[in-house]
């Protein structure tokens, strides 16, 4: 999923920064399989939640990470919904990460396979088409963490609908779903959908699809604990 990703990228940054992109993708230590972040120890995630909480409440956390200065502007990045965009984390694992926003259409045109496929249907129940909705983006674009999480804003859809019809298509389309309820403690229920052509997706074929409000939120990661804050910082 990640790797296609990267086809989404080269359209909108440029060919230059994709060598850099995909020379991290095909430099990196094959990952864990998506199974291997949901499966760590209970025990283990809930203290990391505890731990997160606790630095987010005094403030430590933000304290400790020091952001390079973000590239965006640089980079030409589109933001045709910056508020969408405020709702994603700034950094991940201590990384700063890139943001940007464009419509649904837009970025299902710059790239093939993959998620790209389970969106029309999905928008089909809304009465809504690619055209009518935005997606916003947080990424990491120098791949020194895994982790990617996109929000797509569905206007006047309910929260539990958008999940659960996403999971629907998905399985329709021959895509494994698993679902996670209050994922380690978090009080976030996870749908898990996996990317079945593992050949092009490598180490990182699962979404963590949850929703909040009128927005739909994936989560891409083969680490927990970057998962697990993600989940804390998002709404």
């Amino acid at each position: 999923m990640i790797r296609r990703y990267s086809s989404t990228l080269a359209t909108l940054v440029g060919a230059a920064l994709t060598v850099v992109i995909l020379a991290g993708c095909n430099s990196a230590t094959v990952s864990p399989s998506p199974s291997a972040v949901t499966a760590a120890p209970t025990s283990h995630v809930a203290a990391s939640a505890e731990a997160s909480r606790s630095a987010a409440a005094s403030g430590s956390a933000a304290a400790s990470v020091s952001p390079l200065p973000s590239a965006t502007d640089a980079l030409n990045l589109p933001h045709v919904d910056a508020a969408l965009e405020d709702l994603l984390p700034s950094t991940s694992g201590g990384v700063q990460l890139e943001k940007f926003s464009l419509t649904l259409s837009a970025y299902m045109a710059s790239t093939s396979g993959g998620d790209k496929v389970l969106y029309a249907p999905w928008l089909v129940k809304f009465g809504k088409t690619p055209d009518d909705v935005n997606l916003a983006v947080a990424a990491d674009l120098s791949q020194q963490v895994n982790f990617i999480v996109h929000a797509i804003k569905v206007p006047g859809a309910d929260a539990a609908t958008l999940s659960s019809s996403f999971a629907d298509v998905a399985k329709k389309a021959g895509w494994p779903v698993a679902s996670h309820a209050n994922w380690a403690q978090t009080g976030k229920t996870l749908v898990e959908i996996t990317d079945p052509d593992t050949g092009v997706c490598g180490g990182l074929c699962a979404g963590f699809v949850y929703a909040k409000d009128n927005i739909l939120y994936t989560i891409i990661t083969d680490d927990t604990n970057l998962l697990l804050a993600a989940l804390i910082e998002l709404p």
